[in-house]
């Protein structure tokens, strides 16, 4: 309890401070005796000192060290009996005492200091009790809450009332997402206040950190979380960091919300993973696009949006199969991405990489360059994160095309400098060039030999030119004919000598 809750008890009346008035709110836990010249070496935190003011007469013991040692180790006060040895202490004490905050009270006179004591003890054991059957109260109340499944903002009134001071809950973006009733704030200035205005690195944030923010002190603690990319923050207004009842009864609603926390956790993970057994029917044409574009919309999802596909993977050159744990790690560090920047992907997961579907009016090149940025650092030195997206942009019907084009993209990355890779299309002609010159030769011969084959060079040329122009405007005989500045009926002529030549 504190000095100045106890000296308002009627038992108390008849003291009086003389000193150190400003520090009557410490923290007051026992009473000692001053029955030694060396009294400085035994401090406690939390103690009073009472003497009737005989040791000050001694030499060995000088009021101002003793003053000094007391605020150094945090006592509560120093109390002198009335009209003993010490009649006035010197001016010089008096200044210290108010300088340091350390109170000098006086006590009664006619009244033995032994039963000054105990009355003092009676007073702070008394409240100790109080304390303490409150916070077992609050702590059955709130454990009785969780039974019933209360929403966030229930959870925080009660801890409200249990606290007495305001409480509010942020994700691990320092969003205000819920907030007691009396909040003397918004969440969105309180919001635009934390996120932008204060240099909190709030993704790295695991301990106990207090601001000012307007006329109040925001003291903010980290929950506990199954994910440690994924934890959340509670806010209380204007905690008394030296009250005792205050932070047990602070710590009793701080495990019940990380116990809400970790609920919500589990249930964001069944979600993500009944999630990812939706795409991946999608993928194997499992669902009729009916009941595809019906699900959309049941997320809030145009089904005529068109997506980019891109595939991430973790490769490491120690493990062949990857620990759960990395992949988790991974999973929630893109997903934390994702929501920091309100980025339009939606990800799910397929055996141990992670598909995510990028809208089309965002770059996926920039994106997930950022995204690797942001990972990789945080992964151990042996494992390099990589990712391949598809080239082409369809609606989700077209699930299974777009992965393909990301699959075989993100294969291209495992031998690339390049983290991300797009897909390329292949064209004929690529596709040619790929083939060893000696193959290539013998394709050659075998089917294209006959037409190349018992005629002039000129009647050689004429003959290919037709049959490539024949292909390459779609058997168009007019388009032919006029690239080749040429009779239609020439084409005509042309054609079936090809035929034959190639049939030979």
């Amino acid at each position: 309890m504190r000095l100045q809750t106890l000296l308002q008890t009627p038992s108390m009346h008849a003291m009086r401070v003389i000193a150190g008035e400003r520090g009557l709110k410490r923290e007051i836990s026992n009473i000692g005796m001053i029955e030694s010249p060396d009294i400085a070496d035994y401090l406690t935190s939390g103690q009073f000192l009472i003497t009737n003011g005989y040791p000050f007469t001694q030499s060995a013991t000088a009021p101002s060290t003793l003053i000094q040692a007391m605020h150094d180790a945090n006592c509560a006060g120093l109390g002198f009996k009335d009209h003993r040895y010490v009649d006035h202490l010197p001016k010089a004490v008096i200044e210290l005492a108010d300088e340091l905050a350390v109170p000098i009270i006086i006590t009664p006179g006619d009244e033995l200091i032994s039963e000054t004591m105990r009355k003092m003890l009676s007073i702070i054991l008394k409240s100790q009790t109080d304390e303490l059957s409150r916070i077992v109260t609050a702590n059955q109340t709130l454990a009785d809450l969780l039974l019933k499944d209360p929403t966030d903002t229930t959870v925080l009134n009660k801890c409200r009332e249990l606290i007495h001071h305001p409480i509010f809950l942020m994700d691990s973006h320092f969003r205000v997402v819920s907030a007691s009733q009396d909040l003397p704030m918004t969440r969105s200035t309180l919001t635009d206040f934390l996120r932008n205005q204060t240099d909190i690195d709030y993704f790295n944030l695991n301990t106990r950190v207090t601001i000012p923010y307007q006329t109040n002190d925001l003291t903010i603690m980290p929950l506990f979380s199954a994910y440690k990319e994924n934890k959340a923050f509670v806010g209380i207004l204007d905690l008394d960091p030296a009250n005792s009842t205050d932070q047990m009864l602070t710590q009793v609603a701080l495990n019940t919300l990380s116990f809400v926390n970790s609920r919500v956790d589990m249930l964001n993970e069944s979600a993500f993973r009944n999630l990812s057994g939706f795409y991946l029917n999608v993928m194997d044409g499992g669902i009729s696009n009916d009941l595809i574009n019906k699900t959309l919309k049941a997320q809030q999802i145009d089904p005529q949006t068109k997506f980019r596909c891109a595939a991430i993977l973790v490769t490491t050159n120690h493990q062949p199969i990857l620990s759960n744990h990395l992949l988790e790690q991974v999973q929630q560090l893109t997903l934390w991405f994702i929501k920091e920047y309100q980025a339009s992907v939606i990800v799910f997961s397929l055996k141990q990489q992670l598909v995510l579907l990028i809208n089309d009016e965002q770059n996926a090149q920039h994106f997930l360059t950022a995204l690797v940025e942001f990972i990789q650092p945080k992964l151990d030195k042996q494992s390099r994160l990589i990712a391949g997206y598809s080239y082409s942009t369809l609606p989700l019907t077209e699930l299974a095309t777009i992965y393909n084009e990301a699959a075989e993209a993100l294969a291209l990355s495992k031998n690339s400098p390049h983290a991300v890779t797009i897909y390329r299309p292949k064209y004929v002609k690529e596709l040619i060039s790929l083939i060893p010159q000696n193959e290539a030769r013998s394709f050659v011969e075998r089917v294209l030999g006959g037409l190349v084959g018992g005629v002039s060079a000129n009647e050689q040329l004429n003959l290919l030119n037709t049959l490539y122009g024949y292909f390459y405007y779609h058997q168009n005989i007019a388009e032919v004919a006029g690239h080749l500045d040429i009779h239609r009926n020439t084409v005509i002529y042309r054609l079936p000598v090809c035929k034959i030549k190639l049939e030979i």
